[in-house]
């Protein structure tokens, strides 16, 4: 089912057809950290990486629509872009931080205050702190420090007070700055795909997973599940098989599946949407918001 309207523009101008003042980039961190820190949760955020060495198996995608799934119930949500291609971040329609202005790299390793990296979205509730292409030389730089598997953590501690949820969108790999990362979060929620590596890729990335948290002495780490993503069905016999056995992991559960549903999303992404505020009555926007509910994340209608 594909719904044919779409959202309504969210912050546009005026009905005087007056554009509202421009605000200067310190006028606009002041007023962020002003809002955030009068209107605190009362428990600080659970943080969860959306994780797979593997690329293109919907790690991405599936950050931005839980986000949207979150905030449908009212959960201020904190998408942390981790990766250098930044698509996390221009995927809300997010300007990511210029080689002359702070960024996430330099937060992380100078130990800096996350807050003045913030930006508001097009969705009440949802916020973004933008990935930059300098991110492409971390995982060596916090090795360098000595110190890089708990940097992450430093940050993101930092910013647990002011949101509900904290959702990291991981890049492809297994380094340096993923390994931090995962240490400063709760746990994760693995994306994989119906493929002929996804077994031993999953393997790979729950050993990785061990060995990062046991280096980091924590034993409290918690995967909630793996996502099939970007299935596609009929299946030939050997993609059945995969699928079946993702399925019916032994050791991780699966929270759910998305189906191949580019317009909904893509269209959405245009608009710097999540598909639960764009087109909130699909089932493209169903599959979100069970993979939510199934991951305990937020509780079932």
């Amino acid at each position: 089912m594909t719904e044919t309207t779409t959202a309504p523009t969210i912050g546009a101008q005026g009905a005087s057809g007056e554009q509202p003042p421009q605000e200067t980039e310190q006028e606009r961190q002041e007023r962020i950290r002003a809002f955030l820190e009068e209107h605190s949760p009362d428990e600080r955020a659970r943080v969860y990486a959306f994780c797979n060495q593997k690329g293109g198996v919907g790690k991405t995608t599936t950050t931005i629509q839980l986000a949207g799934s979150l905030a449908e119930y009212g959960r201020r949500v904190l998408v942390l872009d981790g990766d250098p291609q930044r698509n996390a971040t221009t995927g809300f329609k997010v300007r990511p931080p210029g080689p002359n202005e702070l960024t996430q790299a330099k937060v992380v390793l100078d130990v800096l205050d996350p807050l003045p990296l913030i930006r508001e979205t097009k969705v009440p509730g949802i916020y973004v702190l933008p990935a930059s292409i300098d991110m492409a030389g971390l995982s060596t730089a916090l090795r360098d420090t000595g110190a890089g598997l708990r940097l992450y953590r430093i940050m993101i501690d930092k910013l647990r007070p002011f949101f509900d949820d904290i959702l990291v969108d991981q890049r492809p790999a297994l380094d340096m700055d993923t390994d931090s990362q995962l240490v400063g979060c709760d746990g994760a929620i693995i994306m994989t795909d119906v493929d002929e590596w996804s077994m031993e890729g999953l393997k790979m990335q729950l050993a990785q997973q061990k060995r990062a948290m046991k280096r980091a002495e924590r034993d409290d780490f918690d995967v909630l599940g793996l996502v099939i993503g970007r299935v596609q069905k009929p299946m030939g016999h050997f993609d059945a098989a995969v699928y079946k056995m993702l399925q019916n992991h032994p050791t991780v559960r699966c929270l759910g599946e998305v189906p191949v549903r580019s317009a909904d999303i893509k269209e959405g992404r245009n608009q710097g949407l999540p598909v639960c505020q764009f087109r909130p009555r699909t089932d493209t926007a169903d599959f979100f918001r069970t993979i939510a509910a199934n991951a305990g994340l937020v509780k079932a209608a």
